[in-house]
């Protein structure tokens, strides 16, 4: 793994993503004293800004669809980094550290890694005016316009994403059909007693929940989906289509590199220090996968990315964070703590506690499911971080 740089002003660190983690990259830089330059390069041409709000507050119909930017100008000016936005990497030189991109190549002194995920797409949806993903801000605004003229909506994918634009869907009125392969929602995330109690949310709700089904056909006209059959036998007419079936890193343009990747995500590995398999280049937030777990979460990304930052500038931190996650389902407040999938060996069990969904390991709390809660689970995440910082101390 890729061994402390010590400060130089000769060559920037260089920041792959235009994201939350990119930008906590910086800001570790600076915290642990690097003085030398920072460029940052994004593939959109829009200032650094932060994901989560895309598919709640920016679906609002009752706010304005105004980007939701991770720092104010003056914190910018106390970073004083080199925003190149709008330019995408092509590619890494190892040998000669150099970072390829669409506008050239960039020297550097060392390098992080935040290019985060791509959303995934169905094939057979591909292509067609009234089918839509969301991972950009322009995504957003584009079904937030669609929400204001549809009354149809079909959203494929019971996750955070499927469930949140259900969520905004079924608030403006809108006939709401939500599709997902699973039995239940977040089912890669949580067990069938917490899947059940989500389950509820969006049934109360009026949004139809076809569980355990996928597409099985389509029927369209001038290039726009009319109808989609689904695989467990349902006809829903549509006026546009959401695909939410979640998101896979963005480490194509790495294919050609020698930096590691898992071969079952395709994530960057990294170690605990956030370095990866190559010297001068660390990783951080949705790109990369630590000591074999994948991020996929803003807290994650956010401590990920001051670590990487930190460490690529000469730092010895290691990242130690207990997994969270939040989302916003019909006006309710979901939190997602620790581990909570299911073993199906029977290792770990659900069981439910005052409405909180619990996980365990024989006496050992692993994790934790809550709705509208957030108290309960402030306690129990400053518990497990406690048992995790003892563990590794």
């Amino acid at each position: 793994m890729s061994a402390p740089l010590m400060s130089s002003d000769t060559l920037p660190l260089v920041i792959v993503g235009a994201s939350l983690s990119g930008v906590r990259a910086a800001e570790g830089a600076r915290a642990e004293g690097w003085t030398g330059a920072i460029v940052m390069i994004g593939d959109e041409p829009h200032l650094p800004y932060d994901r989560p709000p895309l598919s709640k507050a920016l679906l609002d119909a009752d706010k304005q669809p105004e980007l939701p930017t991770l720092r104010r100008a003056e914190s910018w000016e106390a970073l004083d980094i080199d925003l190149r936005m709008s330019t995408t990497a092509t590619g890494i030189d190892v040998t000669r550290r150099k970072l390829l991109t669409d506008a050239g190549p960039i020297d550097y002194h060392a390098l992080v890694l935040a290019t985060g995920h791509r959303a995934r797409t169905i094939g057979r949806l591909d292509g067609f005016d009234n089918v839509h993903t969301l991972r950009h801000f322009d995504d957003a605004v584009t079904i937030r316009e669609t929400l204001r003229d549809a009354t149809r909506l079909a959203v494929f994918g019971a996750g955070f994403i499927g469930s949140e634009i259900a969520s905004a869907a079924a608030a403006r009125g809108i006939d709401v059909t939500l599709i997902g392969t699973s039995s239940f929602p977040l089912a890669r995330s949580v067990g069938p007693l917490a899947g059940r109690m989500l389950a509820t949310l969006h049934e109360d709700a009026g949004v139809t929940l076809l569980s355990d089904s996928g597409l099985a056909g389509i029927s369209s006209r001038d290039n726009g989906i009319d109808s989609i059959r689904t695989s467990c036998g349902r006809d829903v007419p549509v006026d546009a289509v959401v695909v939410g079936i979640g998101s896979t890193p963005a480490t194509d343009w790495l294919a050609a590199s020698s930096v590691e990747l898992d071969p079952t995500s395709g994530a960057v590995i990294c170690d605990s220090t956030m370095a990866t398999s190559v010297p001068a280049v660390w990783a951080a937030g949705d790109v990369a996968s630590v000591d074999g777990a994948a991020g996929g979460h803003w807290t994650s990304a956010t401590a990920q990315g001051f670590v990487a930052g930190a460490n690529a500038v000469g730092a010895q931190q290691t990242y130690a964070g207990v997994p969270f996650a939040w989302s916003s389902w019909h006006g309710h407040r979901i939190q997602i703590v620790g581990a909570t999938e299911v073993d199906p060996s029977g290792t770990v069990t659900e069981s439910l506690d005052d409405g909180v969904v619990l996980y365990s390991d024989g006496d050992r709390l692993l994790g934790a499911v809550a709705v509208d809660a957030p108290g309960r689970i402030a306690k129990l995440r400053r518990a497990l971080s406690a048992e995790l910082t003892a563990a590794r101390s």
